[in-house]
């Protein structure tokens, strides 16, 4: 009778141990999930800052290309197109006006913000030419 209580005791301790060992593999999956879920929710959130950092860049980078294509059209590019009109000028100087405002911008802007937009992009210079250009066509279409 000794062997047969001595048998099912160690059989009680196994069971119980071998339930310890599944509510310790169970606790282990849960803390793994809820950490997944965690980086899961941090990456978000620094996808959404990054995306709103790239926003404000791009709204930078238009609101000062806008202002800068309108100031030089304001001061120059209308005099200069009469003049390429009438031979008097060279159409190079109504280019030269687009490099002026493609460096004009390219000091006036942050690093941060021209490294947001190559990184997104592929090529800042490649972004503000077209930008400019627009801004241009914009501006003669009005």
């Amino acid at each position: 009778m000794e062997g047969i209580q001595e048998i099912l005791t160690q059989t009680m301790v196994n069971i119980a141990l071998a339930l310890l060992s599944l509510l310790f593999a169970y606790v282990a999956a849960a803390v793994n999930r809820l950490t997944q879920k965690a980086k899961a929710e941090v990456q978000q959130l620094e996808n959404a800052e990054q995306r709103i950092l790239l926003l404000d860049a791009i709204d930078d980078v238009e609101t000062l290309t806008a202002k800068t294509v309108a100031q030089i059209e304001q001061t120059a590019a209308k005099e200069l197109r009469e003049a390429v009109k009438d031979g008097k000028v060279d159409k190079s100087e109504l280019t030269a006006l687009s490099e002026r405002a493609y460096t004009e911008i390219m000091a006036a802007l942050t690093p941060e913000c021209k490294s947001l937009i190559d990184k997104n992009f592929g090529s800042f210079s490649d972004y503000l030419a077209k930008t400019i250009e627009a801004k241009v066509l914009e501006l003669k279409n009005r």
